[in-house]
């Protein structure tokens, strides 16, 4: 074990004092997760999107409601002038709208728009084939095992991320999502 922790840690330059359990979790969804990448940023650049632009649609799409550049730039890290820089391309892109805050008049909303759901789902579409493409190599044996250990993880993942989107599947960017 402590060998195949070395080998995980190497590679992905994991801490030597990390959890093994969580090295070897890191290790074996790691492949997963880097062969998606490139479909994930192929379809990012079909929508010509920056990865601030593409936290913005996930941090719309996650919360579900409208929310002001200042609530943007806060949860995404960015200042003020580099959210509205961002917010402004993706209006004309169509990805997001923009309207007045029914409430103060000063303040502009930004929405999630139908191109916007569009290119989170096209996203989504290249991380769930490299699952696809993994499950599809397994013999019926390393498909019951698997199920099994999915199961196990998926009760766990519901359990301690309980309020989050992903554990519930209501983001397009969750696995649970549907196509």
């Amino acid at each position: 074990m402590n060998v195949m922790k070395s080998i995980i840690a190497s590679m992905l330059k994991l801490p030597p004092d990390m959890d093994p359990l969580a090295a070897n979790l890191i290790g074996a969804i790691f492949p997963i997760i880097k062969d998606g990448q490139t479909g994930v940023v192929s379809a990012m650049a079909v929508f010509d999107l920056t990865f601030s632009q593409f936290r913005i649609l996930f941090v719309l799409d996650s919360e579900g409601t409208d929310l002001a550049v200042n609530e943007l730039a806060e949860r995404i890290s960015l200042s003020l002038p580099a959210a509205g820089r961002a917010v402004d391309a993706m209006v004309k892109m169509g990805l997001v709208s923009r309207r007045e805050d029914d409430i103060d008049r000063r303040v502009k909303r930004i929405a999630l728009t139908a191109a916007g759901s569009e290119a989170l789902a096209q996203i989504a579409d290249a991380r769930r084939g490299a699952a696809e493409r993994f499950v599809k190599k397994l013999s019926d044996e390393e498909r019951a095992a698997l199920t099994t250990a999915v199961a196990t993880l998926s009760d766990l993942t519901r359990k301690y991320f309980a309020g989050s989107p992903w554990a519930t599947g209501n983001s397009h960017c969750s696995p649970e999502s549907p196509k």
